[in-house]
């Protein structure tokens, strides 16, 4: 039961973290095989998987602002436009990259939270329905908010249950990966077979 009581306490995702919008471009991008910086768009990422693409990031020479920030593994992207949200963990990047201005970079504040945890949480159906509540859904392109993104209650538990949880999602992950693996192998396999099948049948016809 002590673990329901942790659960009942939280706090607001702004006093978690600190939350800034990508970078906004001035005019149409201008890929450049030698440009200084590398851009993370929404072609990039795959909401199913939520993961992203790093070798197919664009080099571009932008016109940065003091507000950019360049992101680093832990920080988040929450993609703030159109009638699906989701949030990404950041892991492994090249060098001086910027996310587009599609997303909010979530960057952790309080040591008391796990970013794996916390990516996890933003993902969960209690974060879906605030927003689908919060965000205008009548728009041809509807868009989240910084205040509705910062003012989401995330459940702090102590940091064993936040590894706990974490791990438990990661063990998770790597049995559906598995499960996939070994789905397309029977397919394969089972494919093989019928077309076997097929052709000793259409040799046994040509022989008579």
């Amino acid at each position: 039961m002590t673990i329901l009581w942790y659960l009942d306490e939280t706090m607001k995702l702004k006093t978690i973290a600190e939350i800034q919008s990508g970078h906004i471009t001035r005019g149409r991008i201008e890929p450049r095989a030698d440009g200084t910086y590398h851009l993370l768009q929404a072609r990039d990422v795959d909401g199913e998987s939520l993961s992203y693409e790093a070798n197919a990031m664009i080099r571009f020479n932008p016109v940065k602002s003091e507000k950019d920030w360049i992101l680093k593994p832990g920080d988040l992207l929450f993609m703030a436009r159109g009638a699906r949200n989701f949030t990404l963990l950041i892991k492994d990047l090249p060098d001086d990259v910027l996310a587009a201005a599609c997303f909010f970079i979530i960057r952790i504040k309080n040591r008391q939270m796990m970013p794996e945890y916390l990516h996890w949480y933003l993902n969960q159906d209690p974060v879906a329905h605030y927003l689908h509540r919060h965000s205008g859904r009548s728009v041809h392109m509807p868009v989240v908010r910084r205040a509705v993104l910062e003012s989401i209650h995330v459940p702090t538990p102590p940091l064993k249950t936040q590894k706990m949880v974490a791990r438990t999602v990661e063990l998770m992950d790597e049995e559906q990966a598995l499960l996939q693996n070994l789905a397309k192998k029977r397919r394969a396999l089972i494919t093989a077979t019928c077309l076997k099948t097929i052709s000793k049948q259409r040799l046994m016809k040509d022989d008579k």
